[in-house]
């Protein structure tokens, strides 16, 4: 279910989404977000409650604080774009009311595979297995 958010609490996600798992101090945020150190802390309680960061406290600055860590992550969609299931010929056994034809579709396994391909040859490598 999508959370609803303010234009200012879409923007400080945003802020936070780009720092990745490490997120931003509380006073980072509300810096960059041009806030006041009351409505920056009213924020991060909004954003807490809406369930898309945890506040976790910290020490820095020679104080306490609280640091703002993204719980969601963005999502890469684009690879969507060429799979087989929105003009195959099978859809009608497929969906919903249909069979569970997509767990042995070949379109499918090709289409993961040449994927997941062009992913390893784009910088994305895992360990190799050691050749005995």
């Amino acid at each position: 279910m999508p959370v609803k958010m303010s234009k200012l609490e879409e923007r400080a996600i945003k802020l936070l989404m780009k720092h990745g798992e490490k997120g931003l101090l509380q006073s980072e945020l509300w810096h960059k977000l041009g806030v006041t150190s009351r409505e920056g802390s009213r924020i991060g309680i909004k954003l807490e409650k809406k369930g898309v960061v945890k506040r976790v406290r910290e020490f820095a600055n020679d104080r306490w604080t609280r640091r703002l860590v993204p719980l969601i992550k963005q999502v890469d969609v684009k690879v969507l774009n060429e799979a087989p299931c929105p003009s195959c010929v099978y859809e009608h056994v497929c969906g919903p009311n249909g069979d569970e034809y997509y767990r042995s579709c070949m379109l499918i396994e090709e289409w993961v595979l040449r994927e997941m391909g062009r992913k390893l040859s784009h910088g994305a490598s895992e360990p190799r297995a050691k050749s005995r």
